[in-house]
């Protein structure tokens, strides 16, 4: 018994076949598979016992006799168990089998009569072609049997696992009253989901994760900005030399300490001292610089 309470056999069937069994058939045809595997061995085991015997020993024949009944019978029982196990909804596969069965039965009883002094000795007592004759159509015809059990049984299968029954078990299910518009919302809310952890937004660019830096410039921030009406006021017609000075000093930063004269020989020497300055502040940030390099070196 199985742990839920299900004979063995009938979950054994269950899980391979995949049909709804009847009992009988599975007793049956079970009964017929394990009777043929204990045959085989048997006619294996003899087989193997003989082969040690001397040949003058009578006992060797006996033991060679037994391998060849279990071994002609345990073959087509093999197979018989095959077409009785298989659902199948036509007789016609059973009774061929049975009818094969019946054959190498008969078969067999004749191999017992002839063997050993009639079974391939001289041609007036020789009984073997006839024997193995009659044992060959039985064969054939458990064989047909079994072959037209396993296609049949799968072209059925094939019939109710293929897609033509998915595609009727669909329209069955769409023609019970589902909505197109709320299969369409479900299927929307399902690809939602599924894309809601993802890296890839609907347009199928990968997100990017990316940090912003704001920069605070008030501390730097000291330019004259009253420089920049007088900057663009130079670019009228109306300004003169001290205001373009004056822009210039305000885009610098600072203030603008500037002498103001009338005549224009005053306003170039203002210029001239306010280039100087510029030079002499300029110089001394690049020997500052180089002093603060120097000391890098050596800190």
């Amino acid at each position: 018994m199985s742990s839920d309470g299900q004979n063995t056999l009938i979950a054994l069937y269950r899980r391979y076949v995949d049909a709804d069994p009847d009992e009988t058939t599975v007793y049956a045809g079970f009964a017929l598979f394990f009777t043929a595997i204990g045959l085989l061995a048997v006619a294996l085991a003899a087989v193997v016992w003989s082969g040690g015997i001397p040949p003058e020993n009578i006992f060797k024949y006996e033991l060679r006799e037994v391998a060849g009944v279990t071994g002609a019978l345990g073959i087509p029982l093999l197979l018989a168990s095959v077409v009785v196990l298989l659902p199948s909804q036509y007789r016609f596969p059973k009774l061929l089998a049975g009818a094969g069965l019946v054959v190498c039965a008969v078969a067999v009883v004749q191999f017992v009569g002839a063997y050993p002094h009639n079974w391939n000795v001289a041609a007036s007592a020789d009984r073997s072609g006839r024997i193995v004759g009659i044992y060959s159509l039985g064969a054939v015809a458990v064989v047909a049997a079994s072959g037209t059990s396993l296609v049949g049984f799968q072209l059925a299968r094939a019939r109710t696992s293929g897609p033509a029954a998915d595609a009727s078990d669909a329209e069955s299910n769409t023609g019970d009253g589902e909505d197109e518009e709320a299969v369409a919302a479900q299927v929307r809310r399902d690809m939602d989901d599924a894309l809601s952890d993802s890296e890839l937004s609907w347009g199928g660019v990968r997100k990017t994760e990316t940090t912003r830096l704001k920069l605070d410039t008030a501390t730097v921030d000291d330019v004259d900005r009253a420089g920049f009406e007088n900057a663009k006021a130079t670019e009228t017609r109306g300004g003169g030399v001290d205001d373009a000075v004056a822009g210039l000093q305000g885009l610098r930063g600072g203030k603008t300490d500037t002498a103001v004269g009338d005549s224009t020989d005053d306003q170039t020497a203002a210029l001239a001292e306010l280039r100087k300055r510029q030079q002499a502040e300029a110089e001394r940030e690049d020997t500052e610089g180089l002093v603060d390099r120097i000391r890098g070196l050596f800190s």
